[in-house]
């Protein structure tokens, strides 16, 4: 690694989250919001990888030194589990595609 090279975090999801994406990118895609749907997931896995600290602090975990966020990228909100000692992240709770924006 290069002087100046973030050290990025390793991002886990489990198979019932990689399901739940891909039944939300066909709901995106059939509601007209697909190329937004995946716009978000594709800075979803950057800024996990990169800065996972951008989504806000839910709570802070008691057994192991970690914390639960809620982060947003229209249309997509995912929670998840930050650790920083280990620079991993876990999404382990299911993605939520939020309403469609209508244009006014």
């Amino acid at each position: 690694m290069s002087p100046g090279t973030p050290q990025l975090y390793q991002v886990s999801l489990s198979g019932r989250v990689f399901d739940k994406v891909r039944e939300l990118a066909a709901v995106a895609a059939a509601r007209g919001d697909g190329e937004a749907f995946l716009a978000a997931l594709r800075e979803f896995d950057r800024r996990l990888r990169v800065y996972p600290q951008f989504g806000d602090p839910l709570t802070d975990l008691r057994e192991v030194a970690g914390q639960i966020r809620l982060g947003i990228v229209p249309p997509l909100a995912m929670r998840y589990a930050v650790f920083e000692e280990r620079r991993q992240v876990f999404v382990a709770a299911l993605p939520v595609l939020m309403p469609k924006l209508s244009a006014t």
